[in-house]
């Protein structure tokens, strides 16, 4: 089957099995848009539309989406994004709002083992595609915020997935950080990452028991490595989330449950530095 059958009928199967979300997200606009080519979909609405939008899902939607990407069907998510997109949503709103919570209730979900580990690494690998089709537009609605702010975002070496410090960067790239992140979650890749730059901060995501044990070495490690001897480490993730009492040792500026957290703690932090 070429690509253009695939494509009608992913279009075909949506359209037939979620009616319903289709047309709420129709209603919650003034007017139709026209359709879109292929190649023309994840390009940016008018901004004028875009500010209608933002926090317009109620949870209701969203939950019908968290079952979309669960959906056998390759690429349905990904066309009711561009559902989303070509009525209104903004970049902001479904990079920096949309997908975070979709990604809160899908791991709700593995919590209360309602969906299997395949389940998760499904949705999860469907949320990073899209984060990363729209990367490009997100950064580039972002160039007038920057600042002269740097910092490297990676998880632990042996890190599975990327989808939290993905949501991470895009949390720093809105609040005008330069985000760096290395090219392989590995110690090299994390030195070198540090080495080759003046950061003012390094954060890393904790996922496991196991890389919670090795973390006061990376930590030490990347201190030492670092051009900056005054560089700012923040440490969360999944596990800190779920045992934050675990890393009482640990020595970091910053510890944080949340990116929004992350951003404040951080920003206090250099304040007081540059003081």
């Amino acid at each position: 089957m070429n690509l253009l059958a695939k494509k009608e009928l992913i279009r075909e199967v949506v359209s037939t099995q979620l009616p319903g979300l289709i047309g709420e997200i129709e209603r919650k606009v003034d007017g139709s848009a026209s359709r879109t080519s292929s190649n023309q979909n994840w390009v940016q609405s008018p901004r004028v539309k875009q500010d209608q939008y933002r926090h317009s899902l109620d949870e209701e939607e969203i939950n019908k989406l968290t079952n979309l990407l669960l959906a056998t069907e390759e690429g349905s998510f990904e066309l009711a994004i561009t559902v989303l997109k070509t009525h209104g949503a903004s970049i902001d709103y479904i990079v920096l709002d949309l997908i975070p919570e979709i990604a809160r209730k899908l791991g709700k979900h593995w919590e209360d083992d309602s969906i299997s580990f395949a389940d998760v690494s499904i949705g999860v690998t469907r949320l990073e595609r899209v984060i990363y089709k729209l990367d490009y537009l997100f950064q580039a609605n972002q160039l007038e915020r920057q600042q002269n702010k740097s910092i490297l975002i990676s998880g632990c070496p042996g890190s599975q997935h990327s989808l939290g410090t993905l949501i991470f960067a895009n949390f720093m790239t809105f609040s005008g950080w330069q985000v760096h992140r290395p090219n392989k979650v590995n110690i090299d890749s994390m030195a070198e990452g540090v080495e080759s730059k003046i950061h003012q901060a390094l954060a890393i995501s904790v996922a496991t028991n196991e890389q919670l044990e090795e973390l006061p070495n990376l930590i030490r490690l990347l201190r030492q490595k670092s051009k900056n001897p005054k560089i700012i480490v923040l440490v969360g993730g999944p596990l800190y989330n779920k045992a934050p009492e675990a890393f009482d040792h640990i020595q970091a500026e910053v510890k944080a449950f949340t990116p929004e957290e992350s951003v404040q703690k951080l920003d206090q932090h250099l304040s007081q530095i540059e003081k």
